[in-house]
């Protein structure tokens, strides 16, 4: 289920979008860390999909939750804390 949180959007830079695509297609299992509010997550995980909807960018991640992308801190050891 997509993060629902209200906060304003921070788009991702385009090369790290396109890295997510590429991790999705070939399914590659990466470590993701994300930030749950004030806690930081880490999973394994293959990311199934990464799709747009209302004005922010989703990552699927295959039998665990749809993360909005400008909440990941690092994913398969990239730092992800460019934006557009």
């Amino acid at each position: 289920m997509p993060d629902t949180a209200t906060s304003r959007y921070v788009p991702i830079a385009c090369s790290l979008h396109d890295r997510l695509e590429s991790w999705a297609v070939h399914r590659t299992p990466v470590e993701v860390v994300w930030r749950d509010g004030e806690t930081e997550r880490v999973l394994e995980a293959v990311i199934s999909d990464v799709f747009a909807r209302d004005g922010a960018d989703w990552v699927v991640l295959e039998g665990e939750p749809t993360i909005r992308a400008d909440r990941l801190v690092r994913v398969g050891g990239v730092a992800m804390n460019e934006s557009c």
